[in-house]
């Protein structure tokens, strides 16, 4: 079955004033943002050593900032300001200390410890969480249930002094703790530190591993993927569903990818580090993803790629299958003279679309169906150099890097319900060839998010064209996006 749901509405969103381009409602003007110049590194990706950078936890304990340990959970996060705290993560685990060098932080923010159910975002520190009047739909970043280690992929800006603000809500009040690794930033067009950034090429997804076809990864193991030159898994017919998909290239330095950890009930609470190069475990080191006994935990994150090409997958303990997508890969030294691969954060996340809402169908997504997402009134929105004597207006964008997030999955009989019943949510470029790949895994009534970067495609005429497919039952599902990359 599949339906049409064209999108409706662009957010009016500016970027930061070091940002590349600006955001224009429909029908307005453009917001001053700064000038992008050729051959500027503004948009590119620096990769960092991952590193742990904020724990709020008391045993842990690092960077943290008042109000110390654990963080407030409030019930109307945009009129209480209890629930918000600050952190500035300059100068931290090899970030520029200058926050003109820094449009956005990459980061795996994880939310653990929590005394409730609830749902965590996080934002530059001079925006207005829930708008002037508080009546602005909000963003998140994580959701999570009562005491679980839930992460997402942040690519977010920052203040003008570099600030990020947290908030938090959920139905009661509660507390929680956050952990923040930092895997990289996203320059801007000031940027004349010694690192190299690299560009960001989005792909068709595909499939690169599957243990569930194969073997486990075993407690305290690793597990080598080859990323340069990797074909994906083989279909029914023993091909592969996309050859060198990840390009064999030097210049080819990290990999961005959906994790999906994949539990037995008998597992043991883990979780996974994808490195470069295999794990040193008598030394601390940070996670990609987490996951619990019986859960199926899909988390995207960003790899740089070891000097032979490939990634090492640890898995901590207990006997774990592990799922692999590739959505795209950093490469350095190309498009130098253009603007294919910049990475362009918002100023802060915003709501693109919730299918809960009347103007977006107010319509779950049912069993086995598939539906469209129109971003062309969006992409014509952008303005390129919108300070300069001759602004461009929408120039190419090739994806978008959103937060995906299903809602209260509801089961496809009635005597299904209480059931261990699961399905998973899939945004792929319109028209794609067909890959056996997800972006969301979730249970019923959960609440559960995870970043993916998702490739336009085509629809008839329209060149910017998502679909989306659910696999069980009917869900409900949004997405907030963070960033952009340009085309050629």
């Amino acid at each position: 079955m599949s339906q049409n749901k064209w999108f409706r509405r662009a957010a009016g969103a500016a970027l930061a004033c070091a940002s590349v381009v600006s955001i224009a409602p429909l029908g307005g003007p453009a917001a001053p943002a700064v000038s992008a110049q050729v051959s500027d590194p503004g948009g590119e990706f620096h990769a960092l050593a991952p590193t742990r950078i904020l724990d709020t936890r008391p045993s842990e304990n690092i960077n943290d900032v008042v109000p110390f340990g654990a963080k407030t959970m409030g019930t109307d996060p945009v009129g209480d300001k209890s629930s918000e705290f600050q952190f500035n993560p300059l100068g931290k685990g090899g970030l520029p200390t200058d926050p003109d060098d820094v449009l956005a932080i990459v980061a795996n923010v994880t939310v653990t410890g929590s005394t409730t159910r609830g749902w965590a975002a996080t934002y530059p520190s001079d925006f207005v969480f829930g708008g002037p009047d508080g009546t602005d739909q909000l963003s998140s970043l994580v959701n999570f249930e009562q005491g679980a280690s839930v992460p997402n992929l942040a690519i977010v800006g920052l203040d003008p002094t570099g600030n990020l603000t947290f908030n938090s809500g959920g139905a009661v009040a509660g507390t929680y703790h956050v952990i923040v690794d930092v895997m990289g930033f996203i320059s801007t067009s000031q940027y004349s530190g010694p690192s190299v950034g690299a560009r960001l090429e989005s792909v068709d997804p595909g499939r690169l591993l599957d243990t569930r076809f194969s073997t486990p990864i075993g407690a305290g193991q690793s597990r080598t993927l080859q990323i340069r030159g990797a074909d994906t898994i083989v279909d029914d017919a023993g091909s592969p569903i996309r050859v060198d998909v990840v390009p064999n290239r030097p210049t080819i330095t990290a990999v961005l990818v959906n994790l999906t950890l994949v539990n037995p009930a008998n597992g043991s609470e883990t979780y996974v580090s994808a490195t470069p190069e295999t794990l040193d475990t008598s030394k601390f080191h940070t996670s990609s993803s987490n996951v619990s006994p019986a859960k199926a935990k899909a988390n995207t994150t960003v790899v740089p790629i070891g000097i032979d090409g490939s990634i090492k997958l640890y898995n901590n303990a207990g006997n774990l299958d592990l799922v692999v997508d590739v959505l795209g890969y950093f490469e350095q030294g190309i498009y130098a003279s253009g603007n294919r691969g910049r990475i362009v954060p918002l100023e802060a996340p915003f709501r693109a679309f919730d299918t809960r809402e009347p103007e977006f169908g107010d319509a779950p997504l049912q069993h086995g169906s598939q539906e469209e997402w129109s971003f062309q009134n969006f992409v014509q929105s952008v303005v390129l150099n919108p300070d300069s004597a001759s602004p461009t207006s929408g120039p190419p964008q090739q994806a978008l890097i959103g937060s995906l997030v299903a809602t209260n999955l509801q089961p496809l009989y009635p005597s299904h319900a209480g059931g261990n019943y699961v399905s998973y949510l899939r945004l792929a470029p319109a028209n794609a060839e067909p890959a056996e790949i997800s972006n969301l895994n979730f249970s019923l009534g959960e609440d559960v998010a995870n970043t993916s970067l998702v490739k336009y495609g085509t629809s008839g005429t329209d060149t910017h064209v998502i679909e989306a497919y659910n696999n069980y039952g009917k869900v409900d599902y949004l997405l907030d996006v963070y960033a952009i990359v340009l085309d050629d």
